[in-house]
């Protein structure tokens, strides 16, 4: 197996990042897989095709319009719940991958990201530390959740 030639932080750090990155993953095709099954029910622009090649905060826009677009109900309902998880996975997402490796006050290798509002930095950084991790996990479960809870049944 080839590995980096960076100098990497230690497993169990990298296995939570791994976990963001698949939890995000797999919150992406769950409600992508959704698509097929409900393909009656949804505008005709929401489709596999159409949206697996956006990236996260694509998809929510997409879904986002569509859900406005709906009429009051349980797939307004469903829409709705999807694009607001997207969009927060989308930012937890992009915290973890646009962050930097550096030195934390405990010495060891975290990534600390610059916070950003409306595609500019605000002067202000944080650590994608445990604390963080516990965190954006919290939110990804919350908003799996609400997913869950009006996610139109299989027949």
């Amino acid at each position: 197996m080839e590995r980096s030639r960076v100098a990497l932080p230690e497993q169990d750090y990298l296995a939570r990042i791994g976990e963001v990155a698949y939890a995000v993953s797999s919150m992406e095709w769950t409600i992508l897989g959704d698509l097929h099954r409900l393909a009656d029910q949804l505008p005709a622009e929401l489709t596999l095709e159409e949206l697996e090649p956006k990236m996260t905060s694509g998809i929510a826009g997409a879904v986002r319009e569509a859900a406005t677009a709906a009429d009051h109900g349980s797939i307004k309902d469903y829409l709705t719940e999807v694009y607001q998880a997207l969009y927060v996975a989308a930012e937890i997402r992009s915290d973890v991958l646009h962050a930097r490796p550096a030195t934390h006050p405990d010495q060891s290798q975290r990534l600390n990201r610059a916070e950003t509002r409306n595609s500019r930095t605000t002067g202000q950084r944080f650590w994608i530390d445990d604390e963080w991790f516990d965190s954006a996990i919290s939110r990804l479960n919350e908003k799996l959740s609400a997913v869950e809870r009006v996610r139109p049944p299989f027949d």
